[in-house]
């Protein structure tokens, strides 16, 4: 089986879940069929319009593709922006198409109060009308597609790493923190965090509050630090590698992810499965695998104060946090274990070629 699979993150070089998600979906599939990733060219032009830059990058992909001169089976497109480059190969090949939604635009900026880009949204309906079947990494998700698509849907989470630490890691870090690691904009809900922090910090002045990540909101979450007298006890750290975040990961109090849209959460997902005690809000893909004061802490970091008691009573319960990371671990190599996820996408990749009308 050779699977030709779109993307506009290279799985080989992550900057966010969608390519550490790749990375772990190729690695466990390898072994069984041949995937060739076709992603945007690395040339970084300036673009007048969005639509510009999308319409850019999928000719690119396109170009990348019919040069190749291999015949490939199926095609796998992740997330809307490779829209436009998945309809035209699906009907320029006759291939059949599966496409993982890892996230709905409306959504995502309703969550934020921002009107959603119009053009997004039309390429996130192309992907959906043009797929024969649609992918999603939650139930969370699946409720949010069966509303916009009218066909099947598939679930299945993202696959958990499973990494075995090479030797000891050392300590970086001689102070109690708590971390949080991603995007930095505002559906990732870091400024509601840093509200929560300045409460918390009160009632556990030893504590600190590293944040790592990349992206257009951190001016804005540096003046709210600053603001809530919070500069010397924030530390802001750029992308890291995921040794790095392991590394971090192994020395914090608690991991803490206060997403107002979240449709998967490898973030948290990962902390989990690295026996960390982890916060989480209470909406979004988080559900399927953080279940409150059992598997992980889930919160409504809207409430501040309340949030923010939740937390300190959570850090000084010592044999609670315990048995809420063994069984959070344990949560998550059951349902994200890599063995029965490869499964189920060679199971569906099948389903679809054999079920295509124009293979």
């Amino acid at each position: 089986m050779n699977i030709l699979m779109l993307s506009f993150e290279h799985p080989y070089d992550p900057k966010s879940g969608l390519g550490v998600h790749l990375n772990r979906l190729i690695s466990n599939l390898n072994p069984h069929i041949n995937i060739t990733v076709f992603t945007p060219s690395g040339r970084l032009f300036s673009y007048a319009q969005f639509e510009d830059f999308i319409a850019d990058a999928n000719f690119t992909m396109v170009q990348h593709v019919l040069s190749c001169n291999e015949r490939f089976d199926l095609i796998h497109a992740h997330d809307d922006m490779t829209a436009p480059a998945a309809h035209y190969l699906k009907e320029r090949l006759g291939l059949p198409l599966a496409a993982t939604i890892h996230g709905l635009e409306s959504k995502r900026k309703k969550a934020c109060n921002e009107a959603p880009h119009p053009y997004r949204q039309q390429t996130e309906r192309l992907l959906i009308e043009s797929a024969d079947e649609l992918i999603v990494l939650s139930t969370f998700m699946k409720r949010a597609l069966d509303q916009a698509a009218r066909k099947k849907v598939t679930v299945i989470p993202s696959p958990a790493s499973m990494e075995e630490e090479k030797g000891k890691i050392p300590r970086s870090m001689n102070r109690r923190f708590l971390f949080s690691f991603g995007r930095f904009v505002p559906e990732k809900g870091f400024s509601q965090l840093l509200k929560v922090f300045a409460i918390l910090r009160r009632r556990q002045p030893d504590l600190h509050l590293v944040l790592a990540g990349e992206g257009p909101s951190l001016s804005s979450y540096e003046k709210l630090a600053a603001s809530l007298n919070l500069k010397e006890r924030v530390i802001f750290l750029p992308f890291l590698h995921r040794r790095d975040i392991r590394e971090f990961l192994s020395q914090c109090e608690m991991a803490v992810f206060p997403s107002f849209y979240e449709p998967f959460g490898l973030a948290a997902q990962e902390s989990m499965e690295q026996g960390v005690l982890t916060a989480v809000s209470q909406s979004g893909g988080f559900c399927d695998y953080a279940v409150h004061e059992k598997t992980a802490v889930t919160v409504d970091f809207t409430r501040a104060q309340e949030a923010a008691d939740l937390l300190d009573r959570l850090l000084k319960d010592r044999e609670k946090a315990h048995r809420i990371k063994e069984s959070g671990r344990q949560q998550v190599i059951k349902l994200h274990n890599p063995r029965l996820i490869t499964e189920s996408y060679l199971q569906l990749y099948k389903r679809v070629i054999n079920n295509s009308t124009i293979h």
